[in-house]
């Protein structure tokens, strides 16, 4: 099925999981011409945020995608959150990266302090700030990486000179 990142987008909203949108669909937000091919969003992997997350994604076969050999349905697996940092899924969807922290930023409490928020499909969404995306981007090293970070500073730079 082809990628609809913008109605899993609509789910997470729908169901009030609280994330902070982040990757190249918050670039694309801020205003850069990329395209971005997954979602990636900063939550608190507690119980209440995984119970969210699973009720948002139940009828979306959303499977564990790292280990070809072992690909668990999210609606089952993890049973026990303790120790669980990120979370990659494969949903009917499209791809969704579950992640508790953005570095060099923090974990989700410290990224939430700095994000902004706006309006998406009718619903308040957090969104890293520029700046902080700025940061995450510079710390990687592949070439969509680069090329974002020239992307998001030049968009960075109009808005402070007010164009």
């Amino acid at each position: 099925m082809r990628d609809n990142l913008k109605a899993l987008l609509e789910r997470l909203l729908k169901h009030e999981v609280d994330f902070v949108l982040a990757g190249g669909l918050a670039c694309v937000v801020h205003g850069s011409p990329l395209v971005t091919y997954d979602l990636d969003i900063c939550v608190a992997i507690n119980e209440d945020q995984v119970a969210r997350l699973r009720a948002a994604l139940k009828d979306l076969s959303p499977k564990h995608r790292m280990n070809p050999n072992f690909q668990p349905s999210f609606l089952d697996y993890p049973e026990k959150l303790e120790g669980i940092n990120n979370i990659y899924l494969e949903t009917d969807l499209g791809v969704l990266d579950i992640l508790s922290a953005l570095n060099p930023i923090g974990n989700f409490e410290e990224v939430k302090k700095n994000a902004i928020t706006v309006s998406l499909y009718g619903k308040p969404c957090k969104i890293v700030s520029i700046e902080d995306l700025i940061r995450i981007k510079e710390t990687m090293s592949r070439p969509k990486d680069r090329e974002a970070v020239l992307h998001l500073k030049e968009i960075l730079r109009r808005v402070k000179v007010g164009k």
